[in-house]
């Protein structure tokens, strides 16, 4: 059948200049990640999942070019200027040095972005910049660790709390090179171990934290290596790490609590925190596995979700540690009683409801993610060989139904203690009669 025209296809050879260039971009190949963004959209194959795609949502505040400008969010862009006058006290001097500073660095900021972020000009793009920096740094500054109530900023209570909300949302992200520079003319002490105590806070509790200075918190990373708050959250959660490539692996995983418990195998909560950080210890027939404490509140889904992303579209891909904590922790909660074991063993703090909704989370978040399966690898082999010891099985079968309450515990004491005194009399009646034949 002939083709129309213009539906033909063009044989005409390459130019050969133009071959000889394709020619050698085969011979020096740059890998896909190596062009990927550092803050870049969340993911469509997320966004697609109607039950989860309203956490990635911003609330009350834009922060960075991706939301820049639409109308529902005009309320806070006026309070932007006012807080960094209040920042930066009112120094005209700092303002304007601090404007030129980072108009010096806008063609690598707007490199952060994955779309192109040229309907600003580079005046409006360093304004923006300006102002969310300084937003953000006199949030962290006057609303945490000042104590100040929302109606001397203005503010709502529920309002502050979606600020913070959105300040962890992967597509409301500021490079940290911005907040770096603006922490060079703001006259507060400490600020870099405010920003991660900040963190800690937000998501270990205040209540946790206050146990300690926060001058004792130190950063977890050189802040030349930090992109974004989102990533030094996710580092921060994720301290600890062990990473390594094992022989073979076969894709072990984890049984649900009720299971593992039937094993012998008990949960503590882990001392570090880190979720990166799960340790599996034996004595006996017994065994533990330490997981980190989590407060599950109404922030702990969008935190979890916007994590993903970002370790969905990291240019590390051994980046995928939150991913795998929520993998690990699906597998381990299957129902409402799973999440009690784990609450009353202080692991996690239920503030949401009911362990039906903790339990829900979970199977919900961890629904379509894959996890890495070098993440908590000894951990999982450990698990399994301990599961599969029918010795083990037996053992902790037999605590189970006999030592559960006190009755069955002396049922079981009587009846051993009988068997153990009705073979020593049948040991003495035998060889007493052999003595006496004998």
């Amino acid at each position: 059948m002939n083709l129309p025209i213009a539906d033909a296809v063009d044989h005409t050879p390459l130019p050969e200049d133009s071959k000889e260039e394709w020619c050698s971009s085969i011979l020096k190949p740059k890998s896909p990640r190596s062009r990927m963004t550092q803050i870049p959209r969340v993911p469509m194959i997320l966004k697609q999942h109607t039950h989860n795609d309203k956490y990635y949502v911003l609330k009350v505040v834009s922060l960075g070019p991706y939301h820049h400008g639409k109308p529902n969010f005009e309320l806070m862009e006026g309070f932007k200027p006012l807080y960094t006058h209040k920042l930066l006290k009112g120094n005209h001097e700092a303002i304007r040095i601090l404007y030129d500073s980072l108009s010096q660095m806008v063609p690598t900021l707007r490199g952060y972005y994955e779309d192109d972020t040229y309907h600003l000009s580079d005046d409006e793009f360093t304004r923006m910049m300006l102002l969310d920096g300084c937003f953000i740094l006199y949030i962290i500054e006057h609303i945490i660790f000042k104590d100040e109530t929302g109606n001397t900023l203005g503010l709502k209570s529920h309002e502050i709390m979606f600020i913070q909300e959105d300040m962890f949302l992967l597509e409301n992200q500021i490079p940290y090179q911005v907040l770096t520079e603006v922490m060079k003319f703001v006259p507060y002490a400490y600020l870099d171990l405010k920003i991660t105590r900040f963190i800690d806070d937000y998501i270990f509790g205040a209540e946790r934290c206050n146990k300690r200075s926060w001058t004792q918190v130190k950063n977890p990373l050189d802040p030349t290596t930090i992109n974004h708050l989102l990533q030094l959250l996710q580092t921060m959660l994720t301290k600890e790490r062990s990473y390594g490539h094992f022989p073979n692996n076969n894709g072990y995983t984890f049984r649900n609590v009720t299971e593992l418990i039937e094993v012998g195998i008990h949960f503590k909560p882990n001392p570090t925190r880190s979720l990166a950080d799960i340790k599996f210890s034996k004595c006996g027939f017994s065994a533990s596995l330490e997981l980190p404490p989590i407060t599950i509140d109404n922030s702990t889904k969008p935190i979890l979700l916007n994590l993903v992303a970002y370790e969905m579209c990291s240019n590390d891909i051994t980046a995928s540690w939150v991913t795998t904590y929520i993998c690990l922790m699906d597998s381990l909660i299957d129902h409402p009683e799973d999440v009690k074991v784990l609450r009353k063993a202080g692991i996690l703090d239920n503030r949401i409801g009911s362990d039906e909704e903790v339990a829900q989370l979970f199977n919900e978040i961890g629904r379509d993610l894959v996890p890495d399966k070098y993440v908590y690898f000894h951990a999982r082999q450990a698990i399994q060989k301990h599961y599969e010891s029918k010795r083990n099985t037996w053992v902790s079968q037999l605590k189970h139904e006999y030592m559960k309450t006190p009755w069955a515990f002396v049922a079981l004491l009587v009846g051993v203690v009988g068997l153990f005194l009705s073979c020593v009399q049948t040991y003495f009646s035998v060889w007493g009669n052999q003595s006496r034949y004998g």
